[in-house]
């Protein structure tokens, strides 16, 4: 009977390929096509970013960044690198709040880094200014943080971080002026001292606004903080 309800449920709900629409297979996530096409991020990646090398660079496999800079978060992890293919699956959570293409994706940041987050007591999502989510009608990271708190059935947090005044857009600025502008823009008020977070994002560029999150996360007393996000941008060595 089970078996029955589920071919039915496939006949009048297809699975479709998360990038392209085309249908795929049951329980796949992209057809072959885009699989061949999409960056997945693996080893040589970043210890600490999650941005993947180019190359091997020594014992740590640090970038450039994150060896001269200190960072606020313990490390960070992604799925894709963030390109031209990978951007129609972000978009489409991003503009369209889909939740199948959310759910899938958090499918697949459960099957790959589980062992790295299964212990994080919440999650938590970047926020965004109040008067960008209520235009939008919702707040992207949110709808990832739901799909997460679901699958490792750890506690969703979505008021404990705020953005406390309004920042312009991170795109096309450099790294400098996307510290300038997102410096002090949040703050947590959740009860989260000794507490292992994981915060959620859908797009690491410079790591700016991660950066700044788990800062704020930090200073409210948050023991680990752990940066999970659906793509990053590659690192510069």
């Amino acid at each position: 009977m089970i078996r029955v309800i589920n071919n039915i449920k496939n006949w009048l709900f297809p699975e479709k390929c998360i990038v392209c629409d085309c249908e795929v297979f049951e329980n796949a996530v992209y057809c072959p096509k885009c699989f061949s096409q999409i960056t997945r991020i693996e080893s040589p990646f970043c210890e600490i970013c999650g941005r993947i090398l180019p190359f091997p660079i020594g014992e740590k496999n640090l970038c450039e960044s994150c060896a001269n800079f200190a960072q606020n978060f313990n490390f960070c992890r992604a799925l894709f690198v963030y390109d031209f293919h990978s951007k129609k699956i972000v978009m489409k959570i991003k503009k369209q709040a889909d939740m199948d293409v959310a759910r899938k994706c958090c499918l697949m940041l459960t099957s790959k880094y589980e062992r790295f987050i299964f212990d994080a007591d919440f999650i938590i999502p970047v926020p965004s200014f109040w008067t960008r989510t209520l235009r939008r009608g919702f707040n992207p990271a949110d709808i990832i943080a739901i799909e997460l708190s679901k699958n490792l059935n750890i506690p969703l947090d979505l008021k404990a971080l705020k953005r406390i005044r309004k920042t312009e857009y991170q795109k096309n600025k450099t790294k400098v002026e996307r510290e300038k502008n997102i410096e002090n823009a949040f703050l947590c008020e959740g009860n989260i001292r000794g507490k292992k977070i994981l915060l959620i994002d859908d797009v690491m560029t410079t790591g700016t606004t991660l950066n700044e999150c788990a800062k704020a996360l930090k200073m409210a007393g948050a023991s680990v903080v752990v940066g999970l996000t659906i793509a990053s941008t590659k690192a510069l060595k």
